[in-house]
């Protein structure tokens, strides 16, 4: 579910600056995200808010 608050949060960019959404680009974006993250140690604030929702 993350990811699809990822994806939608990348074309509301897109959208904005009219420009074409490519699935490709998306997906090499979440997974450079995900990388930063692990290799930075960081908390993945958009999968914590999530959760938050769930509960």
């Amino acid at each position: 579910m993350g990811n699809i608050i990822k994806i939608n949060m990348y074309a509301e960019m897109k959208r904005k600056n009219n420009t074409k959404l490519e699935l490709k680009t998306i997906e090499e974006v979440i997974l450079d995200y995900n990388r930063w993250i692990r290799k930075n140690n960081r908390e993945d604030k958009i999968e914590t808010y999530e959760k938050f929702l769930r509960v």
